[in-house]
């Protein structure tokens, strides 16, 4: 991609050509353009396990590297682009310098061309751009425009952004169909680092606002005229204001009538309204805001012969700048070729970050016991297998504890007799209200055991617990079975469960 009116790499550099160096993690891969503040390279930026992305980079020239004032204007466009998401921007991915390069851009890599070679290739054709085709794409770039005038900071509060070099050439038209907007170099904003001279404008003369060209001062209406500027020459054919030298093209600017874009052609009739108000001279006769234009531009492209699709716009970029992207495409290919590009069956998987950053093949999908031998990170010392001994001991300890506590336990169950006055007969445990009598009590066989619970006490769960209450045990007899074999068993209860008293879950045959 090259959003400055591009020297194309064919024609006078600045710089030796950047190609097959790397600059940080981007190896640069071929030149596209040559500008005023610097070049712009195609790279590929490279990751782990192969991974591989064609970028662009735009690099200052060397003259301009160490210039303050120019530094200041490079970082600023990465910063402030960088803060507008929008799929009409073109993305600007990072910023870095490098020691020989000094600071570069990264941005998102657009294949395709900008408006300004769409327009010449379709004059020396000796045609005109499809009239649905230019609505479509100005309406791309008019709601990048839009996202950049409605930039934010922080807080929220507006960074009243003025991109103040809107021409064809800063709008990318891509082989996708979709127009993107580019190139805030000389944007101006409330948080920039550098500021304009007094005195000094910046910007093409021939799309600059009056009082842009005029004064130097633009706000984000100036944008507006200079999009009205792009709308009139893609439908007409030729350029607007075009002098012989700046002072013809500024008076142009300034003081020439325009001339209404349907005397080119009736079909353009219904366009005549939107450019008188967009190229009106006071801004305040003009669309106030970008989305205002767009709408306009909108419902009069759907009078006329309708709104372009993406594929329509992509048809016509093809038709145009085929031939361009093609040979573009095959100077990047050349170039991976030369300088060798990973092949992904043989790419060897990184470990994590807390390993030691060596490389290990991944074993065939087929052993999974050779898969998870190849993930254990190789930096780790395997630890030696602790000893079972403590654990055994622990276990066992736990276990005779157990024991003895369930034999307590039955111990003091078993003892609850009555005696005053001498008398040593069982005490009966007291009845709920409203129990029935033994006399009442239906004889339960084994599948009324469950109900035989004493009053009072949980019912016990598990299948030794449906083992103790099968059948029908005469008052007095112990349970079946030695209390400790039943409680030291493989599940054991748990010691909060285990003392006496109403909520004890241990079965007592004198409390019924």
């Amino acid at each position: 991609m090259g959003g400055e009116p591009a020297a194309r790499a064919s024609g006078a550099q600045l710089r030796p050509s950047l190609a097959g160096r790397r600059l940080g993690r981007y190896e640069v891969l071929t030149q596209l353009a040559s500008g005023g503040m610097g070049g712009v390279y195609v790279a590929r930026a490279q990751g782990v396990a192969g991974f591989e992305r064609l970028v662009a980079i735009k690099v200052l020239h060397p003259h301009l590297a160490h210039e303050e004032e120019f530094i200041s204007m490079f970082l600023d466009e990465a910063r402030l682009a960088a803060r507008i998401r929008h799929p009409n921007v073109v993305p600007t991915l990072d910023v870095s310098d490098t020691e020989g390069a000094g600071y570069f851009i990264v941005m998102d890599y657009v294949e395709g061309d900008h408006l300004g070679a769409l327009l010449r290739a379709s004059a020396h054709a000796g045609q005109r751009l499809p009239e649905p085709v230019v609505v479509r794409i100005l309406m791309d770039a008019l709601a990048g425009l839009a996202a950049a005038h409605g930039l934010v900071d922080e807080r929220g509060d507006p960074l009243n952004l003025v991109h103040r070099d809107v021409s064809p050439h800063n709008i990318m038209v891509g082989k996708d169909g979709v127009s993107r907007l580019t190139d805030f170099g000389v944007a101006k904003a409330e948080v920039r680092l550098s500021s304009t001279r007094e005195g000094q404008f910046k910007g093409k003369l021939s799309y600059m606002a009056p009082e842009h060209a005029s004064t130097g001062d633009a706000d984000q209406r100036s944008d507006i005229f200079s999009m009205g500027i792009i709308l009139w020459e893609c439908l007409a054919g030729r350029r607007l204001f075009k002098g012989e030298n700046n002072a013809a093209t500024l008076n142009l600017v300034l003081s020439e009538p325009i001339v209404p874009i349907s005397s080119f052609s009736p079909s353009l009739t219904h366009f005549d309204p939107v450019l008188e108000r967009a190229l009106a001279r006071p801004p305040r006769d003009r669309y106030q805001t970008a989305d205002d234009f767009l709408d306009a531009l909108e419902q009069a492209g759907r009078q006329a012969q309708g709104v372009g699709t993406l594929r329509m716009v992509a048809t016509v970029v093809k038709n145009l700048v085929g031939d361009k992207m093609r040979e573009e495409a095959e100077r990047v290919r050349h170039a991976i070729d030369d300088l060798g590009h990973a092949d992904l069956r043989d790419v060897l998987l990184p470990l994590p970050a807390e390993g030691s950053g060596s490389h290990v093949s991944m074993p065939p999908a087929h052993d999974p016991e050779a898969r998870t031998r190849a993930e254990r990170p190789s930096a780790r010392p395997e630890m030696p297998p602790r000893p079972r001994l403590g654990l055994s001991v622990a276990v066992g300890a736990a276990a005779f504890i157990l024991l003895v506590a369930a034999a307590v336990a039955t111990l003091v169950s078993l003892a609850p007799w009555n005696t005053e006055g001498g008398d040593r007969t069982p005490m009966a445990a007291p009845a709920p209200p409203n129990a029935p009598t033994p006399a009442q009590t239906p004889a339960t066989g084994e599948a009324g055991a469950a109900e035989a619970v004493p009053a009072g006490a949980a019912p016990v769960e598990g299948p030794e617990d449906e083992a103790e209450g099968a059948g029908a045990r005469p008052a007095g007899t112990p349970p079946a079975g030695d209390s400790k074999t039943r409680m030291g068993g493989s599940r054991p209860r748990p010691p909060t469960q285990m003392g006496g008293g109403e909520d004890d879950l241990l079965s007592n045959p004198y409390r019924q």
